[in-house]
């Protein structure tokens, strides 16, 4: 511990701006945000699992709960259909529809055997409802009416609605509308003799007989018993709520019994229900709710379906927990080994940072100890290298300047060298005139400007006008040489004698064409120098039409021009290789010369500059 209280105190003490602030950071980033991300991602991925799990898993438990109460409701209403098939119960409500249709007990005084009639009645229909209560386990009472409304039922165990015609018109409404098929009544809460409440769902019909007449109506009751005994293991493995409302909204069950038979349309959790099936989170009483909800396709009841978050996601908070703590002390752990890293290396920067501050201070003496062959050992053995170096250079430095101040003085002494010339041959030129010698004074004032140009100091660039008054006075003293022997054809548009180009272009390449290409049996040699534009280039052809060359000499001529250290043939192309040098030195790879010869057809030298634009950007390293 008293190692790890050293670097942070020497951690406090460090200056602002260090590099190993920037690399705590750094560090703290790539440490923190990792396992931040990991962290998050994998609880949020773990909490996600499980309630899609739990999701898909109620699902599957709805599912079969909502078979069954399909399955039971679909058999309460085969229950309902019998008596369109026992002929016993139709003759029996026939009997009963027929008896009261004639005055019913108000005339029993004029009918003999009144009492005999009533008991055969009610033995005939009651003998057949003994047997639909027993068909369906479950099933509370069914019940029989005329069509007077007047009931026969077996009373069950568990008692029979003391309130019976309260329901009636509402179920022969319902059952007349529907035409013969079942109508499934909502949870209803009764009142039974003993005095309890109970409450049942039904499924009522129209008893058609034979004839297709409608002799009477059936009522089949279901306790909601039989609904919280499918529903029970539901909620043993949700430990949640579970509602059953039918199309209008209305509760037919519901875990706590607390809103049967109501009407729950205001409720929040319908307004989120879309489609078949799915599920959402909701706060119910301050506590957040997972909510399944599946509806069935037969009955049109829906079931919702309510998992407390708390017990569900207890495990995931907990892992949740440990993930935190375990990330928090993995990224402890890590960043104490940083900070320990970084201390280890940055101390020998630190080191080499202090001697270079030395070395501002104008000490070149210094010297890195190196002590081990790591990297910063590297920059040290570089440093000290440097520092080597830097002191040699000096030394150099120092020489070169001497060496300098020599050839300035030489320069200044070997000036008068060429004004020495010059005047020599003015003086020559002079004498001739005297003595009426004009083409010799001609000669020699041609060959005294083409010195002055070539000799004469000054810009590397210059006009292309320059460079032709420069080869006409060459080609003209070859001229007097030979017997106007050589002609000249030079651009005539004005605008090609404007453009810049290098010093000593054309004349040597002219002088090669001369040196190689005249042909003695040929009058006259052309000499014609073309311009064209391509792009950012200017391009110039110097064409001859003398003697040209053998394909193996004119590959020896483009390998000289290539070649860095060139050995020309019998000093061949030693004037194309010098042109061709200053060009690539000045522009660059892409520029320079290109030589294309037939022998016994002449020679053309393509020569490729940049434009002015282009050069400027060439000069300044731009683009």
């Amino acid at each position: 511990m008293t190692g790890f209280r050293r670097i942070a105190q020497l951690w406090r003490e460090r200056p602002a701006g260090r590099l190993d602030r920037k690399l705590s950071v750094v560090f703290l980033f790539l440490i923190m945000l990792p396992m931040g991300l990991i962290t998050y991602f994998a609880a949020e991925r773990y909490t996600a699992s499980i309630e899609k799990n739990t999701v898909a898993y109620v699902s599957q438990l709805s599912s079969k709960m909502m078979g069954k109460l399909d399955d039971y409701v679909n058999d309460m209403m085969k229950i309902s259909i019998i008596p369109s098939y026992l002929n016993e119960i139709q003759s029996g409500l026939d009997m009963s529809n027929r008896y009261y249709e004639e005055g019913g007990p108000s005339k029993a005084a004029d009918r003999p055997n009144e009492s005999e009639v009533k008991l055969q009645i009610t033995r005939k229909v009651e003998r057949s409802i003994y047997f639909m209560n027993n068909i369906k386990e479950g099933t509370s009472n069914v019940y029989l009416f005329d069509l007077y409304g007047n009931p026969y039922f077996v009373v069950k165990s568990g008692g029979s609605r003391s309130n019976l015609q309260q329901y009636y018109e509402g179920w022969r409404k319902l059952a007349t509308a529907a035409n013969g098929r079942p109508v499934l009544v909502s949870t209803q809460e009764i009142a039974v003799p003993a005095g309890s409440k109970q409450y049942m769902f039904t499924v009522v019909r129209d008893i058609i007989d034979k004839s297709y007449h409608s002799i009477g109506t059936i009522a089949v009751d279901a306790n909601i018993g039989v609904i919280e005994n499918i529903v029970t293991d539901l909620e043993d493995t949700t430990r949640g709520k579970t509602f059953i409302l039918d199309d209008n909204g209305t509760v037919i069950y519901d875990s706590e019994k607390k809103y049967l038979a109501r009407s729950m349309n205001e409720h929040a959790a319908l307004a989120q229900v879309t489609g078949r099936e799915g599920s959402f989170r909701m706060t119910i009483e301050g506590e957040p709710q997972l909510v399944v909800y599946k509806k069935s396709e037969k009955t049109g009841w829906l079931i919702l379906i309510t998992v407390p978050e708390q017990p569900l996601m207890k495990e995931a908070f907990d892992t949740r927990r440990i993930t935190i703590a375990a990330a928090v002390g993995v990224t402890g752990f890590a960043l104490m080994i940083s900070l320990v890293l970084i201390y280890a290396l940055m101390r020998p920067l630190r080191s080499i940072v202090q001697h270079m501050k030395q070395v501002q201070t104008g000490n070149l003496d210094v010297v890195f100890p190196v002590r081990r062959r790591d990297e910063a050992g590297l920059i040290g053995i570089s440093f000290n290298r440097m520092m080597a170096r830097i002191k040699q250079l000096i030394d150099d430095i120092y020489a070169m300047e001497a060496r300098k101040k020599e050839a300035q003085l030489e320069s200044l002494q070997h000036q008068i060298n060429p004004h020495f010339i010059y005047n020599t041959l003015e003086t020559i030129r002079m004498t001739a005139v005297l003595h009426d010698d004009a083409e010799v004074g001609e000669m020699v004032q041609l060959l005294g400007q083409q010195l002055r140009y070539s000799i004469h100091a000054g810009s590397e660039i210059v006009e292309a006008r320059q460079e032709w008054a420069h080869i006409k006075a060459y080609i003209e003293l070859l001229n007097y040489r030979y017997g106007d022997r050589f002609v000249l054809s030079l651009p005539e548009e004005e605008a090609v004698h404007s453009i810049r180009v290098m010093k000593l272009l054309f004349q040597p390449i002219i002088e090669n064409a001369v040196n190689h290409g005249f042909d003695e049996t040929k009058a006259v040699l052309h000499l014609t120098i073309t311009h064209e534009r391509e792009g950012d280039h200017h391009i110039f052809s110097v064409a001859d039409d003398g003697l040209g060359m053998p394909p193996a000499a004119l590959v020896r001529l483009r390998r000289a021009l290539e070649e860095e250290q060139p050995q020309a043939a019998e000093g061949r192309g030693i004037g194309l290789r010098n042109v061709h040098e200053r060009l690539q030195l000045r522009y660059g790879r892409a520029y320079g010369l290109a030589v294309q010869s037939e022998e016994g057809l002449g020679t053309t030298v393509r020569i490729t500059i940049p434009s002015d634009d282009t050069e400027q950007h060439l000069r300044t390293g731009v683009g």
